[in-house]
């Protein structure tokens, strides 16, 4: 099995299902980045066939290496079972509350949203959930520096999926920061929950949501997001909301 990928061989033709681009995940050193990536150009020079779940990895691959790879998408679930009771668990209200779910690694700026989230003009009016294990280094560094700032709040991870998707489908908005591609399945599952989403402007995330989200490049861009956001957010999707809250 490779790091950049899952590997098929069936009479002696390789196919490699590629991942996103590992070796620019900053949780590894550089010795380590650099051995992903030869291990990359190996793969791709070795295999017959190439699968992609992005199209960004797919364009990726035919620039840098000249070579085709089979674009095959996925899905989520769609689910219709969500349960307002179970925000009380984490001490939430509907539409209350901004949401990321993700590992906490540097590539998916969980702290530019943060940044951005605290120089906004809502950290008076609703609270910014954030999902996921606060074990890694970089989870740490976050807890640290941001636990105690205006509605910053860490929840850790959430494994039952129904309370997650409920926690999705009842935020008001939903970050996804993930930069390093490919198709990310939390990003579906966001999708797959009605979440109105924002989203880091990279090729991958493009490539999913295309017209549908909000984009931002840096913790400045997030905060003309938010101090705009009523501007933005359709009717469609607050009275949406607003009637789920009152079930």
């Amino acid at each position: 099995c490779s790091l950049v990928g899952s590997e098929m061989c069936i009479r002696d033709r390789f196919t490699t299902n590629m991942d996103g681009l590992e070796y620019k995940r900053t949780k590894f050193n550089k010795w380590v980045q650099k051995f992903i990536f030869w291990e990359e150009r190996t793969t791709v020079k070795h295999s017959h066939y190439l699968i992609a779940d992005n199209m960004g990895i797919h364009d990726y691959y035919k620039e840098k290496y000249n070579k085709e790879s089979k674009f095959l998408a996925y899905g989520a679930d769609i689910h219709e079972d969500y349960d307002i009771s179970l925000l009380a668990e984490f001490g939430l209200q509907p539409r209350k509350y901004y949401l990321l779910v993700a590992r906490l690694e540097p590539e998916n700026n969980i702290e530019m949203a943060i940044q951005g989230f605290l120089a906004s003009g809502e950290t008076d009016k609703k609270e910014l959930i954030i999902v996921g294990k606060t074990n890694t280094p970089h989870g740490k560094y976050l807890v640290g520096k941001y636990t105690g700032q205006p509605g910053i709040r860490f929840v850790g991870g959430i494994y039952d999926f129904k309370k997650l998707n409920s926690v999705r489908y009842y935020s008001f908005a939903y970050f996804h920061g993930h930069s390093v591609g490919g198709t990310n399945p939390s990003l579906l599952e966001a999708m797959a929950s009605s979440c109105y989403i924002l989203a880091h402007d990279n090729i991958f995330n493009r490539a999913v949501l295309k017209d549908n989200a909000h984009y931002y490049a840096s913790s400045q861009a997030v905060t003309k997001l938010l101090n705009s956001i009523y501007e933005s957010v359709s009717y469609t999707h607050l009275r949406a909301h607003e009637t789920a809250a009152n079930l």
